[in-house]
């Protein structure tokens, strides 16, 4: 017989001890809000509310009416009343399981029950456990819809644990990715700013491949909303549990598996000024039999770019009409003539090429000397690349008797996006040779500083992201309460990035007449017209810009996830408290990365990157352990519950060594309304294979240095002498549910980590101030060409490598530093701090309220790039996380109606200059209709305002020409939305 399970905290099974539901009348009070409808549907909804584990047979409560139930309840008197009428009651089997029956039935329903399958939740491998000592969020399928959210993505990001700043496509377009990774404009999570790499993020328990350019994070923006049941975040390391890399947390992404008809959901929104929008539409049908189900869903998103010229705070890099700084650089059209001065170690502007005119018949006299030109290179880019995404999930449960079930599942994501990049600024020499060649000086040659934006435009990049992910796996009766579960997955990330309309600067220097015209090529500057570096705007040749803006380059990038994992769990004896259980197991995978870089930006011929292929093999056992001290049999004042948890994972790396992660942890409820969880655990995250692995390259760009902007030569590459990250971990917290007012709960968790041989770039992740910040200074060489021959031939040596990108696009007495980006193993990281929430249901007549609060704060974030650099904090700054975000919400119902507001909070700031960065407050507000009678019942329609007020984030003076800081805020504007939610 087939048998539905709805918890988001599940109990064990033991009818042995059930007692009647009446009987459990004193439980804290919730606040419910379950609409009337059918009992299949309200069951699930009624579990996620009541955080309890609710069993049943589907063929029980097929075709079975509910009156639902509203109101501050404890659990099992608002059970009773959402099943008034239906012919069933329910019974507790376990402080955290009720059971539905027929009193009809019982005594077949007893013996069925005995078999119900139990599943685990996150953050313990063993069945039958309803919470833990670690703390978890719970995101339900209800709080995305609530809070208005399109995208898992979006969920995720809204949480005040989650930063912005990398895995995330709108920050990695304004500046805001310190790590430049997201090649693929993935949308990833990163709990706490530890980074994405370390936060482990699965799909119903199976590990999700990896993507970017290192393949070292997951991309969850593939998988359809309309699928997910709900949302487990694990907030401590888990390492013991469910791997090394599980360093920062855990998400835990729970799919739909069962469902018994057709939902049809569809979303439309639009920035309020109509600058973006967004659509969404989605189906899902599902079908039950007595000893199985399967379920299926598609759903289609398309989001519209966001220009940055819709945008004040993205569209110019001239901030001074704000209070900050003239970011518009000397890179621009019409050019600059310009020397290098090594005390300023950068280029600087001599004469200004005049404005107004077309490059010819220019005099001497025309130019502007002491001054510059100044571009906006913000102009034609995006704030958010436009995407449109294709997801479909089908899932399978089939029973094989009374002791196996077999399941398989499969999940297909495809991703387009496009995005642009900013007109590609360069210097180049030109001489007499170029007939529009004009000397102030009446020198024979000279170096322009040159933005290419007029006459190529934009660099165009586009591409395409590709998620797939399967298994298939059985759970089999053993002996007693002892369950075998095994699986097989596979998971695959396949990205592919397109940059065209680029400078091919051979060929540019082909068109300016620097060198002589290759018969090789379709192009004679003689024939077809000479580049034109002297004109406002662009006046050269259609055939001279095609030619010269022929580059493009591609990247092409695909991990893979192989594993087979078994793990055996069940009761090992029996003490006064209650059962001691025990789970063990063991897990194989292989993991690959593949990477091949082609590129066109300079020779006669495509330059092919030597294919990166790596890949390793990881065998693990693990077990966990859980002993309860005190318990409903044996407890006394002081200890109505005491439980130990106990868990250790051995993993064996082909390529990073053999790392052991311990993990204890106490949970202690001193009285019914009190209930106290502490834990310890240890993470090794062995290097990502691209870390270890990554062949060396290098490439130039300009960094701030003062006022002037150092060509640089930045050294990338792979280090395989990395040793795996070390991390220890503490929380402490509670959760406290007082009787004398019903329906309020406050919880607490503090939390330390400490972070050893954290692997970086600390260079790269603070590229902005990498020449000037001295916590970098071993990373940085500053140098002079020009007057020292050691530098001159060092500098040259990179140039010379085969490795290098752009080499011939500057002489090496241009550059004035090289900066090493390569991977390290940083000193040490430490952070400090605490999560909190709070919530209080109540009625007042038929009127339901609820308030809810999140918060988390940083007090520490220290870091230390190498042992002997000064220590830093890694939080309250530009592109860092914040100490402090939380997010606050009102919500009433009545009857058919509801609606809510909110409050998200981002704490205030200084930038690097002690300039303080104000905090930001945003408001959102719902309005939610559901009815449940007539002619539509079932249908949910939801009205979705957020930022209601349109607050623009506060004034950030960006280096890069933006006015926020795209990490921790964003310019979306006010946006509103409508979904339409029916089952049928």
């Amino acid at each position: 017989m087939r048998f539905g399970l709805c918890s988001s905290a599940l109990g064990a099974l033991a009818l042995a001890a059930a007692t009647p539901v009446v009987a459990q009348s004193q439980a804290p009070s919730i606040q419910f809000r379950v609409p009337a409808g059918p009992l299949n549907a309200a069951l699930p909804l009624f579990a996620a509310q009541s955080g309890e584990q609710i069993l049943y047979s589907t063929d029980l409560v097929a075709g079975r009416q509910s009156p639902g139930v509203s109101g501050a309840l404890g659990t099992d008197q608002a059970l009773t009343a959402l099943l008034q009428g239906t012919g069933l009651r329910a019974r507790r089997s376990s402080p955290n399981t009720l059971v539905v029956f027929d009193p009809g039935a019982r005594a077949e329903t007893s013996d069925d029950a005995t078999q119900l399958a139990e599943i685990v939740v996150t953050g313990s491998l063993i069945r039958g456990v309803g919470d833990g000592p670690s703390p978890v969020i719970t995101v339900t399928r209800d709080d995305i819809d609530r809070q208005g959210h399109g995208t898992v993505a979006q969920a995720l990001a809204a949480l005040p644990q989650s930063f912005g700043g990398t895995g995330n496509d709108a920050a990695m377009s304004n500046g805001g990715d310190r790590t430049g990774t997201n090649s693929f404009y993935a949308s990833g999570v990163n709990l706490r700013g530890l980074g994405s790499d370390a936060t482990l993020v699965l799909v119903n328990g199976r590990r999700m491949a990896g993507t970017g350019n290192k393949g070292d994070f997951a991309d969850v923006s593939t998988i359809p909303t309309s699928a997910v049941a709900r949302i487990d975040v694990l907030l401590d390391g888990a390492s013991a549990l469910y791997g090394a890399d599980a360093v920062g947390g855990v998400v835990n992404i729970i799919l739909r598996d069962d469902y018994e008809g057709a939902e049809t959901r569809v979303r439309y929104g639009a920035t309020s000024d109509g600058a973006s929008d967004e659509v969404q539409i989605a189906q899902t049908f599902g079908r039950r039999w007595t000893s199985g189900s399967i379920l299926g869903t598609y759903e289609f998103n398309d989001r519209s770019r966001l220009l940055a010229s819709e945008r004040d705070r993205a569209s110019d890099a001239d901030l001074r009409r704000f209070g900050g700084s003239d970011r518009r650089r000397i890179f621009s059209n019409p050019g600059n003539i310009v020397v290098f001065d090594a005390a300023a170690g950068g280029y600087v502007p001599t004469y200004a090429i005049p404005r107004g005119q077309n490059g010819v018949g220019l005099r001497p006299t025309d130019f502007v000397a002491g001054q510059g030109n100044l571009y906006n290179h913000r102009e034609g880019l995006n704030v958010i690349p436009e995407q449109t995404r294709h997801s479909a999930y089908l899932v399978l449960n089939q029973d094989l008797g009374d002791r196996v079930s077999v399941n398989a599942d499969v999940r297909y994501g495809l991703r387009d996006f496009e995005a642009v990049s900013q007109g590609f600024p360069t210097t180049f020499t030109v001489t007499s040779a170029n007939p529009f060649f004009v000397s102030p000086t009446g020198a024979s040659s000279h170096i322009i500083a040159y933005n290419f934006g007029q006459d190529l435009g934009n660099p165009r990049i586009k591409g395409r992201a590709e998620s797939l992910g399967a298994s298939v796996g059985a759970k089999i009766d053993l002996v007693g309460s002892w369950r075998l579960d095994t699986y097989a997955a596979y998971a695959r990330e396949h990205g592919e990035n397109d940059s065209s309309n680029q400078l091919n600067s051979t060929f540019l220097r082909e068109a300016l007449g620097a060198i002589a015209d290759n018969p090789a090529t379709p192009y004679s500057a003689p024939r077809d017209g000479y580049f034109n570096p002297f004109a406002d705007g662009s006046n050269s040749s259609p055939a001279a810009l095609a030619f010269i803006g022929s580059g493009w380059s591609r990247g092409v990038g695909e991990t893979t996830i192989s594993s087979i994992n078994a793990l055996a769990d069940g009761s090992l004896f029996t003490l006064p408290a209650g059962e001691v259980k025990l789970a063990v197991g063991a897990a194989f995978r292989r993991e690959t990365f593949e990477r091949q870089d082609t590129s066109f930006t300079s020779g006669v011929a495509p330059s092919v990157g030597a294919p990166v292929a790596f890949d390793r093999e990881v065998a693990s056992a693990f077990a966990e352990l859980r002993i309860p001290l005190f318990g409903a049999e044996n407890r006394r004042a002081g200890f109505e519950r005491l439980e130990l948890s106990i868990a250790g994972r051995f993993e064996e790396y082909s390529d990073a060594g053999q790392p052991t992660s311990p993990k204890v942890g106490i949970l202690w409820q001193p009285y019914s309304e009190l209930v106290l969880r502490a834990n310890y655990g240890e993470s090794f995250r062995a290097p990502a294979l691209r870390e270890l692995h990554e062949t060396a390259d290098q490439s130039p760009s300009f960094l701030p240095r003062g006022s002037q902007q150092v060509l640089t030569e930045i050294l990338y590459g792979g280090n395989p002498d990395l040793e795996p990250e070390q991390a220890r971990s503490w929380t402490l917290g509670g959760d406290y549910r007082p009787d004398a007012v019903p329906g309020l709960r406050l919880g607490l968790n503090l939390f330390r980590i400490e972070f050893d041989n954290q692997i970086g770039q600390p260079a790269f992740t603070a590229i902005t101030t990498a020449l000037t910040n001295p916590a970098l200074a071993d990373f940085v060489r500053i140098i002079d060409p020009i007057n020292n021959a050691q530098d001159r031939e060092d500098m040259q040596a990179l140039l010379d490598l085969p490795t290098t990108a752009l080499a011939d696009l500057f002489p090496a007495e241009a550059y004035g530093a090289i900066v090493d980006a390569r991977f390290v193993n940083t000193s040490s990281v430490l952070l400090e701090g605490i999560d909190a929430n709070l919530g209080y249901a109540f009625d007042l007549g038929d009127h339901a309220f609820e308030l809810d609060a999140n918060l988390t704060y940083m007090d520490r974030f220290d870091t230390q790039a190498t042992p002997t650099a000064p220590v830093q904090s890694g939080i309250n700054g530009p592109n860092l996380p914040v100490d402090l975000r939380g997010r606050a919400s009102a919500s009433w119902s009545r009857l058919d109606w509801g609606a809510s507001a909110a409050l998200n909070y981002v704490d205030g700031y200084p930038d690097v200059t002690g300039r303080p960065i104000g905090s930001w407050t945003t408001a959102d507000v719902q309005v939610r209709y559901a009815p449940t009678h007539g002619p539509l019942e079932g249908t949910t329609l939801t009205l979705n305002v957020q930022n209601l007020l349109n607050t623009d984030p506060p004034f950030y003076d960006a280096p890069e020409g933006v006015a926020y800081d795209a990490a921790n805020t964003n310019v979306l504007g006010r946006f509103v939305s409508i979904q339409l939610t029916r089952s049928w």
